[in-house]
């Protein structure tokens, strides 16, 4: 275990967390219902928080945190504006979260499970787990409404 490889991981999690940040305030512009914008909001909101988290690790551990996401969440969110072009609504904005928390909770699982992440790395991202399976009950709870 190397800080360089902890850092490595944990870039690849704050690209996660920025990019879902983004989907978020992309699913909001595009979600019909006020109340189903507020909470795409806070959502992206609460994920830019696990960023600053992120990115404080990355710096603690000697690295240089990354401010934008990747180039496959450009190509997501472009998909999202060709989504929200045909159909405006909730249900296009509720499909295209929940498809990148999933993407989400994959990268994070993958860095808590590599015995190359730092114990304490692996705490900060431990500290998020819940707050994104109660995200994905949510998720699937908006679902149900539309």
């Amino acid at each position: 275990m190397t800080n360089q490889a902890s850092i490595d991981i944990l870039t690849e999690v704050l690209e996660g967390l920025i990019d879902s940040a983004d989907g978020y305030e992309a699913a909001a512009k595009i979600a019909e219902r006020d109340a189903f914008q507020k909470f795409f909001s806070q959502r992206a909101g609460a994920r830019r928080a696990m960023a600053a988290t992120v990115r404080s690790e990355i710096a603690n551990l000697g690295g240089t945190p990354e401010a934008d996401g990747t180039l496959l969440a450009n190509a997501h969110r472009v998909f999202m504006k060709v989504v929200a072009a045909i159909q405006d609504n909730d249900e296009a904005a509720i499909e295209a979260v929940d498809d990148g928390e999933e993407h989400l909770r994959e990268k994070i699982k993958a860095a808590m499970d590599n015995a190359q992440l730092l114990p304490k790395s692996k705490v900060a991202m431990s500290q998020f787990q819940g707050e994104l399976e109660a995200d994905c009950r949510m998720i699937d709870q908006l679902e149900d409404t539309v």
